[in-house]
């Protein structure tokens, strides 16, 4: 029994790609304008290079995605500049921060780890953002929010944001860390904000003190194995 063909959708489009994300040529390249007897001299003369993928009838020509966004960008056809003002309409869409561009991403990758990590890291966003908030309403100021995040790296990754950006070879640390430990990272800003609020602490001292406590408490109860029921 075959496996149903994998297609990348955009749009209306759809294109044939393998498993490990290869387009197939002659379909990707007649949406580029390239006819079949003009895509092999076009992709010589730019020097583009091919492979090949069984995409249910054997063994065809294969292109990367990236040297198809090359193509869509370099051709002088209607239907290359159609994909040129599609990529200006997502450039627009992507600065103005729109999320349903977002989810469009996130629901195209197969990978249901990669949209669980997506998950938690806007988790982990979200409970950053309310907790400095509640930091600035409760008299933090100054060093108080760069000390509040070196609290949380050591507590929950064990270092701080320069070295996991280093050895995860990330611009952005959130961008380097699993979906565990962005959730971590979430629960313990959260239940920071929480005791802030329910405390009522105010000022650096008061506010970075019960801060330490929480993350003491977070790291505790996760390095605390959980006991297993005797046979």
């Amino acid at each position: 029994m075959k496996n149903a063909p994998l297609t990348l959708d955009f749009g209306t489009v759809r294109l044939p790609i393998s498993a490990d994300g290869l387009l197939h040529a002659p379909t990707a390249l007649k949406h580029l304008g390239l006819t079949d007897d003009r895509f092999q001299a076009t992709l010589d003369t730019l020097k583009v290079e091919t492979d090949t993928r069984d995409y249910g009838a054997g063994p065809e020509l294969a292109l990367s995605i990236p040297d198809f966004t090359r193509l869509a960008f370099t051709l002088d056809t209607p239907q290359a500049r159609r994909w040129r003002k599609r990529a200006q309409d997502l450039l627009t869409r992507a600065l103005q921060g729109d999320v349903r561009l977002s989810a469009q991403i996130a629901e195209r990758n197969p990978d249901p780890e990669a949209r669980r990590w997506l998950a938690a890291r806007l988790e982990s966003t979200q409970a950053r953002r309310e907790l400095m908030s509640t930091v600035a309403r409760h008299g933090g100021e100054g060093p108080v929010f760069g000390q509040l995040g070196s609290i949380s790296n050591r507590s929950v990754l064990g270092t701080n944001s320069a070295a996991i950006r280093r050895e995860r070879g990330v611009k952005q640390t959130r961008d380097g860390l699993s979906a565990t430990e962005l959730l971590r990272l979430a629960y313990l800003d959260t239940a920071t904000t929480r005791a802030i609020q329910e405390r009522g602490a105010h000022g650096n001292d008061a506010i970075l003190k019960l801060h330490e406590h929480v993350a003491r408490r977070e790291r505790a109860g996760w390095e605390t194995p959980i006991p297993t029921q005797a046979s």
